[in-house]
C-alpha cells in the first residue's frame, strides 16, 4: 500500500499517513555509547571514587562498562578536555592531582572569565529568564546547606557561576569558561570540609546576586574578588596543613598516598 509522508518542520520528527493510519518516527539522535561512559566516569572522578592520582586503563575501564575499548578511548579523550582526566605521554591517563600553582592559575582565569561577563552584564541587564535561573540555582544552593550536602552545594556553586558567565550572552566566553569547570570541580571539591558552618558562603553569593540585579558594577566585582579570593586562600590554607594529598570529596578516605609513594592504582569492580 501506498504511503504519504509529511514533514512537520520539526526537526528529528516525520509523520507518516497511511491511509488514515499515522505513525511518528522519532529520529531524535541518541546518547552515544562514548557521551555514556564519559558521563559515568566523569561522576566517579568528581565523588572521588577515581581519587587524584589514580590512573585509569582503558582495557579494565571497557571490561567494567562491559563495552568495547572505542567507547571508553573516545570519554576519556572527552575528559582530558575538560580537565578532569591528564594524558602523561608513555605513562597513561591520570585523575589530575592539582597543584597549588594548578588552583592560582584555575582561578586566576576564572576570575578574569566571570569579571568580563558581569560587566557586560551590568552594561546590558539581566533577563527575566536568567534572574529565575540564578534564584532557583541560590535556593538550591540553601537547601542543600541546611541538608549538609556538601556535593549539591559544589554543583549549585558551579551552576550559580556558569549562570552568571551564560548571562552575558557571548559564546567564545562561554566556551571559554566550560574548558575550566571539570578542573574547577575539582577544586571545589578539595573545599567541601570547609562548608560546615560557614553560613557566610550562601550569604557571599546572594550580594553577587544582589549586585547583578542592581548592575552595580564596581560593588559587583569587588564581591567577586573577594569571594574567589577567600576560596583560594583556604585551598592555601589547606595544603599548608596537609601533611599528605588532600582528602577525596565529601570525607571519602580513599584518597591514596599517590604523591607519597609514587604508586599508581588501578579501576575495578569495587570502586563503584
Amino acid at each position: 500500500m501506498n504511503a504519504l509522508s509529511k514533514n512537520t518542520g520539526r526537526a528529528g520528527t516525520t509523520v507518516t499517513t497511511s491511509y488514515g493510519r499515522e505513525n511518528v518516527k522519532s529520529e531524535v539522535p541518541k546518547r552515544t555509547l562514548s557521551s555514556v561512559v564519559a558521563s559515568q566516569m566523569r561522576r566517579r572522578i568528581v565523588d572521588g571514587t577515581y581519587p587524584p592520582g589514580m590512573q585509569l586503563n582503558e582495557q579494565e575501564l571497557a571490561a567494567y562498562f562491559e563495552t568495547s575499548r572505542a567507547p571508553v578511548r573516545e570519554g576519556i579523550q572527552r575528559l582530558v578536555q575538560e580537565g578532569l582526566l591528564v594524558s602523561e605521554p608513555h605513562r597513561g591517563v591520570f585523575v589530575p592531582e592539582l597543584t597549588v600553582e594548578d588552583l592560582d592559575d584555575i582561578y586566576f582565569s576564572r576570575a578574569a572569565i566571570e569579571r568580563a561577563a558581569m560587566v557586560r552584564i551590568s552594561e546590558r541587564g539581566l533577563s527575566a529568564a536568567d534572574i529565575a535561573a540564578l534564584e532557583q540555582s541560590l535556593g538550591q544552593m540553601a537547601v542543600a546547606t541546611r541538608r549538609q550536602e556538601w556535593r549539591d552545594v559544589v554543583a549549585a556553586d558551579l551552576r550559580f557561576h556558569e549562570l552568571i558567565v551564560s548571562a552575558a550572552r557571548s559564546p567564545r566566553l562561554s566556551r571559554m569558561y566550560a574548558s575550566l569547570l571539570g578542573e574547577s570541580r575539582l577544586g571545589l571539591n578539595m573545599l567541601v570540609g570547609s562548608f560546615e558552618g560557614r553560613a557566610d558562603y550562601l550569604e557571599e553569593h546572594q550580594r553577587i546576586f544582589d549586585y547583578l540585579v542592581s548592575g552595580d558594577r564596581s560593588l559587583l566585582v569587588e564581591e567577586l574578588e573577594s569571594h574567589l579570593g577567600t576560596a583560594l586562600n583556604t585551598l592555601h590554607r589547606h595544603y599548608a596543613e596537609a601533611a599528605e594529598p588532600p582528602q577525596t570529596p565529601f570525607g571519602a578516605a580513599a584518597t591514596s598516598n599517590v604523591r607519597a609513594a609514587g604508586a599508581r592504582r588501578k579501576p575495578g569492580g569495587s570502586n563503584d
